[in-house]
């Protein structure tokens, strides 16, 4: 995604490139926090269809006195943030959810203040902030929100929540460990009894005390006990990470896992059990230059003559 970063989201396009590094798509308005494309096998065609997923952004009258934001002279403006689904062929939006539509502001642990007062619409109260996107696969989507805590599996058929995990309205008990602010929420794993997911524990927040270090963590979803249990943790590679933002976990195909420390500009490698392989630092804690979130692969781009 190209754009602007202002108030911790983004302005601009969402793009696409092939491997001579020539735009084949995309142009389509987002927000950096997610820009996704997955191939999901059309069952009419029987060939796979290339859909993206991504945010947008979008700052919202509101009456926010009950939030101690004034009802006057044009103030009150909240941060819509919605989860969208695209037909990269056609371009036409298949699905668009409104966080502002299904999420009551009251689970934003978020207060408006300071550059999102929620006094102009240019700062507006980011009660949610959308930070991934992910997709199940009978289409319902799996959204993460940093500023309730909380993880949401959302209908494809009606655009309602089925459950909440975290935050202040769970539908489920965490066995043993907590977490907050979190990033990069993706599906490894579906049954019809259990979903498996990996995520970076930012655990850090401005409404309650530190919850410990930042993590990568792999859970499991029990959907009959609405019960979760934390399979695998993944520690910082130096003690008292805490990222205030960003960070992201991937599972290599060889089954060890590779974290980005998102606002700390570290990553590292891990064995499945947790175990530390290598980690390597990239700019100066504390500075501006970090990643929000960071991958590992193959590079199989053909650099232009």
């Amino acid at each position: 995604t190209t754009g602007s970063i202002f108030n911790g989201y983004g302005d601009g396009n969402g793009q696409i490139y092939n491997q001579q590094f020539q735009q084949i798509g995309g142009e389509q308005p987002s927000d950096y926090h997610e820009f996704k494309v997955i191939q999901v096998n059309n069952a009419t065609s029987g060939k796979a269809d290339d859909l993206a997923l991504f945010t947008t952004y979008n700052a919202v009258r509101r009456d926010l006195s009950a939030f101690g934001v004034p009802n006057e002279n044009d103030q009150g403006w909240v941060t819509d943030c919605h989860a969208r689904v695209m037909d990269l062929r056609t371009r036409k939006i298949l699905f668009d959810w409104s966080a502002l539509d299904h999420v009551p502001l009251s689970e934003g642990q978020v207060k408006p203040t300071g550059a999102i007062n929620g006094f102009t619409s240019q700062f507006s109260w980011d009660y949610f902030h959308m930070s991934s996107i992910a997709r199940l696969g009978n289409g319902d989507l799996v959204v993460s929100s940093r500023h309730t805590s909380t993880i949401y599996r959302i209908s494809a058929k009606d655009g309602s929540i089925i459950w909440r995990v975290g935050g202040k309205s769970s539908d489920f008990r965490l066995q043993g460990f907590n977490f907050s602010s979190q990033h990069d929420v993706q599906v490894l794993g579906e049954t019809a009894k259990t979903l498996t997911l990996s995520f970076f524990d930012n655990a850090y927040n401005t409404f309650s005390p530190p919850q410990g270090e930042s993590s990568g963590k792999i859970i499991e979803l029990n959907l009959s006990t609405k019960t979760v249990r934390l399979v695998q943790q993944f520690n910082p590679p130096r003690a008292g990470f805490q990222s205030g933002d960003g960070g992201s976990v991937q599972v290599l195909p060889n089954g060890n896992v590779f974290i980005g420390w998102g606002r700390i500009p570290y990553v590292s490698e891990h064995e499945a059990d947790g175990r530390l392989v290598y980690s390597a630092r990239f700019g100066g804690i504390g500075s501006s230059i970090y990643s929000y979130r960071a991958f590992k692969g193959a590079y199989d781009g053909i650099n232009p003559s």
